[in-house]
């Protein structure tokens, strides 16, 4: 009976202690940040906005929530604005470098590693991050403004309709006013 309870306390004790560390065990990701960042036509910043994303799946964003995203952060301040690049924020530091990271005067080196250029517009996966590290993960949108310039080779491509009256041989002094369309 006395081992039996010895047995539990080891258990308890465990866990307890298990507990304290419950930080730095590496979950899966069922939220990040959305970073948009506006850039005007003479290159400058012109705003910066952040909205927290719940995941539909851990881990994973789909194609379709990142057109949805684009589709509803494109316009703003009735300004249109254009995709330039998405970056991808995952720190996926493992349990044992938190020491060294945190240690370390140029973390730099590190950071290089959690920071990705996503160069398609595709489903973005998320690596499990320490729990400790979570809300750092971002997923970043830089916008450039639109130009409304009209290039010239469009203005070629408008297809133009021609109309041609029809003489009727029977009155030839009137003339028909069917019209018939025909192609360049």
């Amino acid at each position: 009976m006395e081992e039996e309870q010895l047995n539990e306390d080891w258990i308890i004790n465990f866990e307890k202690t298990d507990k304290l560390y419950q930080d730095f065990y590496k979950d899966s990701l069922y939220f990040t940040n959305l970073q948009f960042i506006y850039v005007n036509k003479n290159n400058e910043i012109d705003k910066i906005k952040q909205e927290p994303f719940l995941m539909s799946s851990p881990n994973f964003i789909s194609r379709e929530e990142i057109i949805g995203i684009l589709k509803k952060y494109a316009i703003d301040d009735d300004k249109r604005y254009t995709l330039l690049s998405i970056l991808r924020y995952n720190i996926t530091l493992d349990t044992e470098d938190v020491k060294n990271f945190v240690i370390k005067e140029d973390p730099t080196s590190l950071c290089e590693n959690f920071f990705t250029v996503i160069k398609n517009i595709d489903a973005i996966h998320f690596e499990k991050t320490i729990n400790m590290f979570q809300d750092l993960n971002d997923l970043i949108f830089l916008l450039y403004e639109k130009t409304h310039v009209i290039d010239k080779r469009n203005l070629n491509n408008i297809t133009k309709r021609v109309y041609l009256n029809r003489i009727n041989s029977v009155n030839a002094d009137k003339l028909n006013t069917h019209k018939k369309t025909i192609r360049k």
